[in-house]
């Protein structure tokens, strides 16, 4: 099947996103999605974006899960934040079938604000997530931001630092979670029709630079500076903000 000359434009521009995404997260550990759908979302519709990442998503966090599958006994004690996830993405995905892009782009360009004040954010999150009762609530925000916006990472990962999870566990618990949001994704995408051939064609040649360019970022993490790719992920996110604002408005 070949590809239509708007669908080679998006996958240049997909792949190339996906590449930088998956390079970065290799050396700074910051997530994928993060900086590949509002990549995406920039050159097209935030829905196109959000489900071209589905199927990197999931497979890069499979792999991970698989790889620390020894921590597996965790999950028991976080199953309600992971239940309510899973149907979180459910319905986040189902808002990203039926809300204007105008409007999933503004959600976005807020939800990539709030990274850049996350150090800020950062103690006044972690003692919410530490709440009683709060995992099943947060694992539903979790997943419904998830679905509607391809971008859980600010609401997993301070939920489980809060949760003082060990350092092993951690990678583990947090890939669990992208993987069940990632799971709904892809049984509501596949249900509403969501993923024609093209969206999924690309969403499998994507995952091949993903898992490629994360083990290439892993191994020059020791070798570039942190705090120069810390001010290379701002610089980049800022201009993305821009460029989505202007969309908007």
């Amino acid at each position: 099947m070949g590809l239509t000359e708007f669908n080679m434009a998006l996958f240049i521009i997909a792949i190339t996103a996906i590449t930088i995404g998956a390079l970065l997260k290799g050396m700074t550990g910051v997530g994928l999605p993060l900086i590949a759908v509002p990549a995406i979302a920039t050159f097209t519709s935030v829905e196109e974006a959000v489900v071209l990442m589905i199927i990197p998503t999931l497979g890069s966090n499979l792999w991970l899960v698989a790889t620390h599958r020894r921590f597996a006994e965790l999950l028991r004690a976080h199953l309600p934040f992971l239940v309510a996830g899973f149907l979180g993405g459910i319905i986040g995905t189902f808002i990203l079938t039926t809300v204007d892009d105008r409007w999933l782009k503004l959600a976005l360009a807020a939800w990539l604000a709030l990274y850049l004040l996350q150090f800020a954010l950062g103690d006044f999150l972690q003692s919410l997530f530490q709440a009683k009762g709060a995992a099943a609530v947060v694992g539903f925000c979790g997943g419904a931001i998830q679905g509607a916006s391809g971008i859980s990472a600010h609401i997993v990962a301070p939920y489980f630092h809060g949760r003082k999870v060990a350092v092993r566990a951690y990678a583990f618990l947090v890939a669990c979670a992208f993987l069940t949001f990632s799971a709904a994704q892809l049984v509501t995408a596949a249900g509403t029709q969501l993923f024609s051939a093209e969206r999924l064609l690309l969403g499998c040649f994507a995952l091949i630079p993903t898992l490629v360019f994360t083990r290439v970022g892993i191994r020059f993490a020791g070798k570039i500076s942190q705090a120069a790719f810390q001010k290379l992920l701002i610089a980049l996110f800022v201009l993305m903000e821009i460029k989505l604002l202007a969309d908007v408005f």
